[in-house]
C-alpha cells in the first residue's frame, strides 16, 4: 500500500509539471482571463456611432451588433431615418463594409461607401429572435 500511495503521489507530480508546462508563458494556469491588447476595440464604442459616407454625410449609425454562436461580429445593426425614434428602419451592414479608424485614444470614426438612400432601399432588419430589441 505503501509504495502504491508513493507512486500516485509521484504521478500526480509528474502529470502536472508537464500541463503547467504547456500552459502560456506568465500564465501558469489557464484560468479563461485574458490580457488587454492595445488595438482591443470595444462594443461600448461603437453602439451609437455614427456612419459617414465619402462626402462625410451621416448615413446612420450604428445600433446593434450581431453575433454568431460562435462570438463572431456577423452584422452591424444600422438605423436609418426616422426623427425622434418615430420612422426608423434598421438594416443589418457586413462589418466588412463599414471601415472603423481611430481619432484618438477615445474616438472612432466609422465610413461606408454608401449613400442614406441605398440604406433606406437595403432590406429591413427585423429583430425577430429571443434576444429582440428592448
Amino acid at each position: 500500500m505503501k509504495y502504491l500511495t508513493i507512486a500516485s503521489l509521484a504521478f500526480l507530480v509528474v502529470s502536472s509539471s508537464a500541463f503547467s508546462q504547456n500552459a502560456p508563458p506568465g500564465n501558469p494556469v489557464n484560468t479563461g482571463f485574458m490580457a488587454q491588447q492595445p488595438n482591443d476595440r470595444l462594443a461600448s464604442r461603437l453602439v451609437g456611432l455614427s456612419i459617414q459616407n465619402n462626402g462625410n454625410e451621416t448615413i446612420g449609425d450604428i445600433d446593434d451588433i450581431v453575433l454568431t454562436d460562435a462570438g463572431v461580429v456577423k452584422a452591424y445593426v444600422v438605423s436609418v431615418g426616422g426623427f425622434l425614434g418615430m420612422g426608423t428602419k434598421y438594416v443589418a451592414i457586413d462589418p466588412k463594409s463599414v471601415a472603423l479608424t481611430r481619432q484618438d485614444e477615445k474616438t472612432w470614426k466609422a465610413t461606408m461607401n454608401a449613400t442614406k438612400d441605398q440604406l433606406k432601399a437595403a432590406p429591413e432588419y427585423k429583430y425577430e429572435s429571443e434576444w429582440r430589441k428592448r
